[in-house]
């Protein structure tokens, strides 16, 4: 008689499982929804994805019988390297699974999701990070020098450098820690997310609006940082999405867990499209 045992079942459980960790890793990653996603020219055998970039036209005064000069636009492209191997491998044995008053392996596959987005966070902040240091420069350092304490006039900085490089106004960011937040609550101009956004959007880490900009909340960031930026700042391309296996060691009597993803992250057009103050500056 034909039985269905773990063997016929364990690829679907597998791939529920990996969808389930990719639902987490969307969710519980803050800045993956962002920045810029091109994921859909991560194809297999992609080792890098080209993004282009143009230069401006520029509108010309048209004299009386003079003809205009021809203008040119050149083209350029980032490169984002599809090569963040990211894996987190572990293992369980029978005797401790069995001895446990917990779901072990529930566990195991929710703290691997929850690393996976986390890691991808830092991955998007160092990027961030990468402001330009050529003039003007976006690396710069609060006008409290003394105190490194977040004013509306480091606010204003940002979004004049942001406008400079005529940056889109729509889909600007603030991200600040946990630190800094507390000297956001006490500028006027600050408005917050309690009043008009969602639940949700309070429980994401989105706080409030000042200036145009979104303002999140977030623990990787060193307590002195504030980067400001557009979504086209930094992109990202997803070549393996998170997947998740698992398998049996019969030596050890165990059983082996393995979620492994693949992408890449990285600033675009040479970092004019974020400011980050870093109470240092260049």
């Amino acid at each position: 008689m034909a039985e269905i045992g773990f063997t016929e079942v364990s690829a679907t459980t597998q791939d529920l499982v990996s969808s389930i960790v990719q639902e987490t890793l969307k969710e519980r990653a803050k800045l993956m929804p962002l920045i810029s996603d091109y994921s859909a020219l991560a194809n297999k055998g992609t080792n890098t994805i080209k993004v282009p970039r143009r230069t401006q036209f520029a509108a010309a005064d048209k004299a009386e019988n003079t003809n205009l000069t021809a203008q040119e636009i050149t083209f350029a492209a980032d490169t984002i390297d599809v090569s963040l191997h990211k894996a987190i491998y572990a293992k369980l044995e029978d005797f401790a699974d069995f001895k446990s008053n917990v779901n072990v392996q529930a566990e195991i596959i929710q703290e691997m999701a929850n690393e996976v987005a986390l890691q991808f966070d830092r991955d998007v902040i160092t990027e961030l990070k990468l402001a330009s240091t050529s003039a003007p420069d976006h690396l710069l350092d609060y006008v409290d020098t003394s105190g490194d304490a977040l004013a509306l006039a480091d606010i204003a900085n940002a979004r004049a450098l942001l406008n400079r490089q005529n940056v889109p106004m729509a889909d600007r960011y603030m991200l600040i820690s946990p630190e800094r937040e507390q000297d956001l609550l006490n500028i006027d101009n600050f408005i917050s997310a309690e009043k008009y956004a969602s639940r949700e959007a309070l429980v994401e880490g989105m706080v409030g609006r000042v200036f145009g900009f979104n303002v999140m909340v977030h623990t990787e960031l060193d307590a002195v940082d504030t980067i400001f930026w557009h979504r086209s700042a930094v992109g990202y391309g997803m070549g393996l999405n998170p997947s998740f296996e698992q398998d049996r060691d019969l030596a050890s009597a165990s059983t082996e867990y393995l979620l492994q993803n693949l992408y890449g992250v990285e600033v675009l057009d040479s970092g004019k499209r974020q400011v980050y103050i870093n109470g240092a500056g260049a």
